[in-house]
């Protein structure tokens, strides 16, 4: 399939539905662990959950980092036929992720203890269960960033559905051992780990087999300038980076200021129903996650080989995509959310956590509304090599604008408007992704015209 000369609706959808499929079963690596934590061990397993998120996100952020960065550049470079620089890119990348993961590695099991506590675990029972599951996460921490990178590497390389077929057996494996590690060997939340780990395990080893194939187009090469590369690169994937690791920031900030303003039964239950969110928001963010990483491969080679008018028709494709699938997922939410409770924790009708839930769900959930559109915005300057623009864009949202609003709203309103953070947030910006997405196409427009 020719990225730049074939239909671009076919290619969309062809890269779409691969990008859906990997979102949706890299999702279900913590979504299954969440449910059958839920069942087996109740609200502390959920809140121990909420707790380990932080480090999730910040391992597959470093991925997407190295992954992003350099697969858009090696692409981009292909569109202008400079293979053999597309080639620095991606053994720039693999190097740089390689020396990442060890330092991360590292850390990680230095400050273990201290990382939990800094991400919310502050309470005894709590901080006991997050590591049963984050001893796993140490074992494993490789697979994982590893398997990140090399996914956007595959799929910058014509292998979407090897990529994909990746993530699935992986998520196949990891749902069938949750099961049996967490209720059949009564594991409960260090079996989750478990089988998590095992089922990273399946999806490397799979990606690593592009390497056996005629079509692989991707090589080790020496690389030459390579800290003005390597620089690149990090410029290239940061927004992406801050993308991600945002949400993890996100929820250590959410889960200290559940902790400061409540306490008791009340914490610990507000903290399970935050849990829950984060599970969902990962969901949804993966989601858009897939309409960007679908689109970026297709507008990073069109824009190289400056194809405009192909490079609007993907853009097009990817905001009516990045549309309709936020209405349908805030419709699908805010219509049952104590529905999504209960699949996620066993509790009891006259629960504490019941009466407060449904509340708290909806506040949040109109958010992702915006969500989708501003994280494919950001995969679009990324793609035509906006890198400021999209990480100041990443920053705005993940970092700055969200940290103002959930501090200020509980201290100006009281806890409960802590909930309506990131709709102000996603709000604000997706006005100003707006009217910078009519700019830069005003710009290209004026371009053609000149040609």
């Amino acid at each position: 399939m020719d990225i730049l000369q074939d239909s671009p609706a076919k290619l969309f959808t062809k890269y779409l539905f691969a990008s859906f499929g990997s979102a949706i079963i890299i999702s279900i690596y913590s979504l299954v662990d969440a449910l059958c934590v839920g069942q087996y061990e109740g609200e502390i397993g959920t809140a121990a959950l909420a707790c380990v998120l932080p480090l999730w996100t910040i391992i597959l952020s470093c991925g997407l980092l190295f992954g992003i960065g350099g697969a858009t550049l090696m692409v981009e470079r292909r569109g202008r036929n400079e293979n053999y620089e597309a080639n620095q890119f991606y053994t720039l990348s693999i190097l740089v992720a390689t020396i990442g993961t060890l330092i991360l590695w590292g850390l990680v099991n230095l400050f273990e203890n201290e990382l939990l506590r800094f991400f919310g675990a502050s309470n005894p029972i709590i901080f006991s269960y997050a590591k049963k599951y984050t001893f796993w996460m140490k074992l494993s921490l490789p697979l994982f960033l590893f398997s990140q990178v090399l996914t956007c590497f595959l799929r910058n390389d014509g292998a979407p559905i090897r990529a994909t077929l990746a993530v699935i057996s992986g998520g196949v494996v990891n749902i069938l051992l949750d099961i049996c590690f967490v209720f059949g060997c009564k594991m409960g939340i260090g079996g989750a780990g478990l089988a998590t780990m095992c089922g990273q395990f399946v999806n490397l080893t799979i990606l690593l087999t592009h390497y056996f194939t005629k079509q692989r187009r991707i090589h080790f090469v020496k690389p030459q300038q390579s800290i003005r590369k390597i620089g690149l690169i990090i410029k290239t994937g940061l927004p992406s980076f801050v993308l991600d690791i945002a949400m993890g920031g996100l929820t250590i900030l959410f889960n200290n200021q559940i902790v400061r303003y409540n306490e008791g039964e009340y914490q610990t239950a507000t903290l399970a129903v935050f849990g829950v969110i984060c599970q969902v928001m990962a969901l949804v963010q993966s989601l858009s996650y897939a309409v960007g990483q679908a689109s970026q491969p297709l507008l990073s080679q069109n824009f190289g080989a400056d194809q405009k008018e192909r490079v609007q028709k993907f853009l097009n494709y990817g905001i009516l995509t990045s549309v309709i699938l936020s209405f349908l997922v805030v419709i699908l939410l805010e219509s049952c959310p104590l529905a999504i409770l209960k699949l996620f924790i066993k509790v009891e009708e006259e629960a504490l956590i019941v009466s407060i839930a449904s509340k708290i769900q909806r506040a949040y959930y109109w958010s992702f509304l915006f969500l989708c559109f501003n994280v494919f915005s950001t995969y679009y300057f990324q793609s035509i090599l906006k890198a400021r623009l999209a990480f100041l864009l990443s920053m705005l949202r993940g970092i700055i604008l969200s940290t103002i609003f959930l501090f200020s709203l509980p201290a100006l309103f009281g806890f409960d408007a802590i909930w309506w953070t990131m709709l102000i947030t996603e709000m604000i910006v997706v006005l100003l992704n707006i009217m910078l997405i009519l700019k830069v196409n005003f710009k290209h427009k004026k371009i053609m015209e000149k040609k």
